[in-house]
């Protein structure tokens, strides 16, 4: 099974219920040998009141990760990592905590879209047609993508979609080829990962979609642009989808003309064949 590269647990991401124990045992039940805990670190975040969301202590968070990983070796190999939640204005307080911590991997993400949370607010989407919205949010990737730099990966650049009522939730890049574009030569030149998030995936299965994997043109478009970095992350709040349609997707890319995905490890990339 491939590294699984996004998770959260209950220790430190308020909306996850997952345990270490609960972790262990679902890595050894789907033969997961390598998994990045990746745990939510919102800045500035407009739901800050709710005292789930007040922000954690990083240096408890390393100290807590330190024993879990004497806890699983040699069984699982853990990676420290930090999902990073992105807003204008914060680029600098993003990029000091990447450079500050010994991470392996920190995952950058856009959770935030004019100040409202699609989780918890979903009267965005009455606002904008599905292509206004996706092109809006995928200009909010640029700009995270380029004002910062100290990460590893781009989370989940179809978040946008999981909440919606769109009768096809699937993310297009025919929607907005020129802002994707801009996006993948930011990562290619910066040589940081787009992640493939199969809760994304899950969630489109939740919907009936038909079409639950990444668009086949984004993906290619994304190498011919020189993006040479693609990672997978399940995004585990839970212990049941922990590698979640690894190997469907590992096919998928094998049938496009990839033959790696990567991880990271002490903010270097590492590529494990498909």
């Amino acid at each position: 099974m491939l590294t699984d590269n996004h998770n959260h647990t209950k220790f430190f991401s308020p909306d996850a219920k997952m345990s270490i124990e609960e972790m262990n045992a679902a890595c050894i039940s789907n033969n997961v040998k390598r998994l990045a805990i990746t745990e939510h670190y919102e800045i500035d975040y407009p739901y800050k009141n709710d005292p789930l969301w007040k922000l954690f202590d990083i240096k408890k968070y390393q100290e807590s990760f330190t024993e879990w990983k004497k806890a699983l070796a040699p069984q699982v190999e853990l990676l420290w990592g930090i999902e990073l939640g992105f807003k204008e204005g914060i680029e600098k307080e993003i990029d000091d905590i990447g450079a500050k911590y010994s991470f392996d991997s920190v995952i950058l993400s856009a959770h935030l879209f004019e100040e409202k949370d699609f989780y918890f607010d979903r009267e965005v989407y009455e606002r904008y047609s599905k292509n206004e919205l996706i092109t809006k949010y995928v200009e909010l990737l640029v700009s995270m993508a380029d004002k910062c730099n100290n990460y590893c990966t781009i989370g989940h650049y179809d978040y946008i979609n999981r909440y919606s009522s769109w009768e096809d939730p699937a993310i297009y890049y025919s929607i907005c080829p020129k802002q994707f574009d801009n996006l993948f030569e930011i990562l290619a030149s910066k040589e940081k990962s787009l992640e493939i998030n199969t809760r994304s995936i899950f969630k489109m299965m939740q919907k009936n979609s038909i079409n639950v994997l990444p668009d086949k043109e984004l993906l290619l478009r994304f190498k011919d642009v020189g993006g040479r970095l693609i990672s997978l992350g399940s995004d585990s709040h839970t212990s049941d989808t922990i590698g979640f349609y690894f190997n469907e997707v590992g096919e998928y890319l094998k049938s496009l003309g990839f033959d790696s995905v990567c991880y990271f490890k002490n903010m270097k990339p590492y590529q494990e064949g498909l």
